[in-house]
């Protein structure tokens, strides 16, 4: 053994996600004491050659120099394989104990973690205690990045971008990569699809439009702008746009946290709930005005289940089963000359004898409806004269929006200093800073905060004030949908979503209209 020859690999390697020291873990530090060990060794250790990996993390062995490193002892020219110590190779438990124990073994490789006193040709001491090393490792892997997704996250909640790539429709801005601008040459793109949201178009059918008149998805134009030529265009996805749809980020809402990552050892991501999203309002310029964004949510919701041709019913969607709660279709009959209504839940459970067919014709129930709207709405405009509310409770919602702007960065200003505050106390704990400076920037935060607690104070209650006067506002915006509606000679889905909320329909054929607002 003392004469045979080990063609020796270094393997370097350093991550900031572990949670790495940058400056002890450096790569020129873990070169340098290779080297050193090379040099003052008595076996045979022949270099051949130096493998790093320099931003990997060690959850995965998914490195470029590690997966040359396996060609190169698949191919005869490594046998022995030498880091600096256990975590360098790698953090997971799993993987390096299938590595160490097994396969390295079997290929007859020797693996050497100097810091860590491990030589597999030996009985060293560190061999004694590899699982617990192992198990520390993953553990401290663990741990790190959960004290990341911490930092990350309340950066996030902060108002900060933190994104590799802005979203479609926006670019991170030039001066500050944690902020968001609009992208001229897609914003055009943007307004096209609420639009046709707003026409009463699916996710689908929307994506049929951009595949069609040759759009590219935002994967290609992301690619396109790192200069990467193609001539492909490839397919729009109905889910792509439905989340564009349903993204507040559109509105000047910072919206973040909609993946993922599965665990910390793996790179899959998957959606997360609504109610986990990071949401920061006013943090940027919006492309889509709100009540555009909410028309289009109240469609989304109508066109959950839609069929996908062209030609679909005024109502569909609005039309609900009283009795059991489910929806209303519409359907042909066979000769195609007369549209009808059934209960979709009687239909699919017939033979159970659950609820009944609620059977009815459509246009006339169509025409009803919109008869009965049409009366209530034109006798509700006459009687109506508001006209000077109307105007006054425009300049109150302006007011008001202008005030829950002022409120909003008043919180973070106040979210910033308390972050502040946090960070000086765990200098003073680590000696960065003296006693007399802590206390002086403490007082001095704090006095801040103070003052920006007064100011949202004023602002909250002059905003209460505002919202006493709601009943105008909400008068003045049923006004507009009303006047848009009598306009009309037959109303579309996108009126129609904002007047009505549903459409009961009974057993004995009973019509229940409930609207979106209130009538006076």
């Amino acid at each position: 053994m003392k004469g045979k020859t080990y063609n020796t690999a270094l393997y370097i390697r350093l991550s900031r996600e572990d949670g790495d020291n940058l400056e002890s873990e450096s790569i020129k530090n873990q070169r340098d004491l290779l080297q050193m060990f090379l040099k003052q060794t008595k076996e045979n250790l022949v270099y051949i050659d130096e493998y790093v990996d320099d931003g990997y993390t060690g959850s995965n062995f998914d490195r470029p120099s590690w997966k040359r490193l396996l060609i190169d002892i698949d191919n005869a020219k490594i046998n022995t394989i030498i880091t600096k110590d256990l975590s360098r190779m790698g953090r997971d438990y799993i993987s390096m104990g299938e590595y160490i124990e097994r396969l390295f073994p079997e290929r007859g490789i020797r693996y050497i973690a100097l810091n860590d006193d491990i030589d597999t040709l030996y009985e060293t001491p560190g061999l004694d205690f590899l699982q617990f090393k192992l198990v520390f490792n993953d553990y401290y892997l663990k741990d790190t990045s959960k004290k990341i997704r911490k930092v990350i996250k309340a950066k996030k909640e902060s108002g900060q971008f933190l994104g590799w790539k802005a979203p479609y429709g926006y670019k991170k801005a030039p001066n500050d990569k944690h902020k968001i601008i609009i992208d001229e040459e897609v914003r055009p793109i943007i307004v096209k699809m609420f639009n046709l949201a707003l026409e009463g178009k699916s996710p689908r059918q929307i994506a049929n439009v951009f595949s069609d008149k040759l759009i590219p998805t935002p994967s290609i134009y992301a690619n396109l702008n790192r200069g990467m030529k193609s001539t492909a265009y490839e397919l729009w996805c109905p889910r792509t746009i439905e989340e564009m749809l349903t993204n507040e980020t559109y509105i000047g809402n910072l919206t973040q946290g909609r993946r993922k990552k599965l665990n910390y050892k793996s790179k899959k991501e998957i959606r997360t709930p609504k109610e986990e999203w990071i949401i920061s309002e006013n943090t940027h310029e919006g492309i889509i005005d709100k009540e555009t964004f909410d028309t289009v949510q109240r469609l989304l919701k109508k066109n959950k289940n839609k069929p996908t041709r062209k030609n679909i019913q005024l109502l569909s969607g609005f039309i609900i089963c009283k009795e059991c709660g489910h929806r209303i279709g519409i359907n042909k009959s066979s000769d195609g000359k007369r549209k009808y209504c059934y209960c979709s839940y009687y239909i699919s459970h017939s033979k159970y004898g659950l609820c009944t067919p609620h059977s009815l014709n459509y246009n006339k129930l169509e025409n009803a409806v919109l008869e009965e709207i049409r009366s209530l709405f034109q006798n509700y405009v006459d009687s109506t004269e508001f006209e000077d509310k109307v105007n006054a409770a425009k300049r109150q919602n302006d007011t008001r929006i202008k005030k829950q702007k002022e409120v909003g960065i008043l919180d973070r200003k106040i979210k910033r200093n308390l972050s502040y505050i946090d960070k000086i106390y765990e200098d003073k704990l680590n000696d960065n800073i003296d006693m007399e400076m802590y206390n002086r920037l403490t007082i001095k935060y704090k006095e801040e905060i103070n003052i920006w607690k007064k100011e949202k104070e004023e602002l909250e209650n002059e905003l209460s004030n505002i919202n006493e006067k709601e009943i105008v506002k909400e008068s003045e915006e049923t006004l507009k949908k009303i006047k848009e509606y009598l306009s009309l000679e037959k109303p579309n889905r996108k009126i129609l979503v904002n007047l009505i909320d549903k459409i009961l329909i009974s057993e004995d054929k009973t019509v229940e209209i409930y609207y979106n607002f209130k009538l006076y």
